[in-house]
């Protein structure tokens, strides 16, 4: 692992953006929400993105042309269409929409359809949050790798669910999790960094685990049968939880926005129907203003005490106490703005050749 200044890293991502035929305007939305996930550790939704987005603009699934735009507004919610292109994009708007209509209203509530994948949903349940409101943030997926408890193959996303909570003089708690045992992007960061995957993160289609990254990619990306686990791995640790939560994301973000499921293509012909769109990934965002219910500087003050009660919980080991969620992304966040980010060198090779091949500069050296 070599470590990067996160500005070289940002201008690395900005030149391959530019060779995917993105305009300026949008290249620094999408820079910004990758660059936000480098910066707090989660890797696999970063830079590392770079090469699967080729894939998938080189498989036609993207239209970096398309813009998003409204398509319906009122009182307490909003409905956008992304135009196809990256759904960093219309989730950007999404959050502005779920801001402005909160300021009026107390409660908004913001679809996304025709998106796609959005980076990392803690950034967006970020941006409301700090902005003073409650948020949730959630979406569904392309890549179709999560098995339900005691089946074959996989119908499901990874589906990642994302809270925040503002707080007075502190940044805001964020919690952002797949619902699945791991993110499908982080197998690939295991494999590009050689390292074995934790049991009970994949299982073949005989329910068994696979540790071996290469394998592991393989079935996560349907080359092999088998998939990522619900979050809980199995019955007995709760991953029917997972397998519901799961359920859930995509009813929100899919369902409700008019996003297609892309685990129909898992059915047999028979019972599959007329998806959509191949790639109408969905997304859902709501944001709530704690001062609609109540005295705002109520509400801060209970989550002071809250999170006071959580810090001052007697710990196991006195190395690692009870921390919050977001708290360690917030030091990440600090040790690679000093530090740089760490990058594999498997990685750095693959985006190299990717911004030779697209005639862009390469930065990272």
């Amino acid at each position: 692992m070599i470590r990067y200044p996160h500005a070289m890293v940002s201008e690395q991502i900005r030149h391959v953006l530019h060779g995917f035929g993105l305009e300026d305007s949008h290249k620094q939305l999408i820079v910004d929400g990758m660059l936000y996930a480098d910066l707090r550790g989660v890797d696999s939704h970063g830079i590392a993105l770079l090469p699967l987005y080729h894939n998938w603009l080189s498989e036609g699934s993207l239209d970096v042309s398309g813009r998003p735009h409204v398509v319906k507004k009122d009182a307490a919610s909003a409905m956008i269409d992304g135009g196809g292109n990256f759904g960093f994009l219309a989730a950007t708007a999404a959050c502005e929409e779920a801001i402005e209509i909160a300021k009026e209203s107390g409660v908004a509530a913001v679809t996304v359809s025709h998106s796609h994948h959005f980076g990392a949903a803690g950034y967006y349940a970020h941006k409301i949050a700090e902005a003073g409101f409650l948020s949730f943030v959630t979406t569904s997926t392309k890549v179709v790798c999560v098995v339900p408890p005691g089946a074959k193959d996989p119908v499901l996303g990874t589906n990642p669910l994302a809270y925040g909570v503002p707080r007075a003089d502190s940044d805001p708690i964020i919690f952002d999790i797949a619902t699945s045992t791991a993110a499908g992007n982080r197998i690939r960061v295991f494999k590009y960094q050689n390292k074995q995957v934790p049991e009970g993160w994949i299982v073949d289609a005989d329910g068994q685990s696979v540790t071996d990254p290469s394998i592991a990619e393989d079935i996560v990306y349907g080359r092999i049968r088998g998939g990522i686990t619900p979050l809980g791995s199995k019955l007995t640790l709760g991953s029917h939880k997972g397998y519901g939560l799961s359920l859930m994301t995509h009813f929100f973000a899919g369902c409700l926005s008019g996003g297609s499921f892309p685990g129909r293509v898992r059915l047999p012909e028979e019972e599959r129907r007329t998806p959509l769109g191949k790639d109408n990934i969905g997304h859902f965002f709501l944001a709530i203003d704690p001062g609609h219910f109540g005295s705002n500087s109520d509400f801060l003050t209970a989550v002071d005490e809250v999170a006071d009660s959580l810090h001052a919980t007697s710990a196991i080991d006195d190395e690692n106490p009870v921390l919050l969620p977001g708290e360690i992304e917030a030091r990440i966040y600090r040790e690679r703005i000093n530090d740089g980010i760490p990058i594999s060198e498997t990685l750095v090779h693959q985006v190299k050749q990717l911004a030779i091949k697209l005639k862009v500069p390469v930065v990272l050296d």
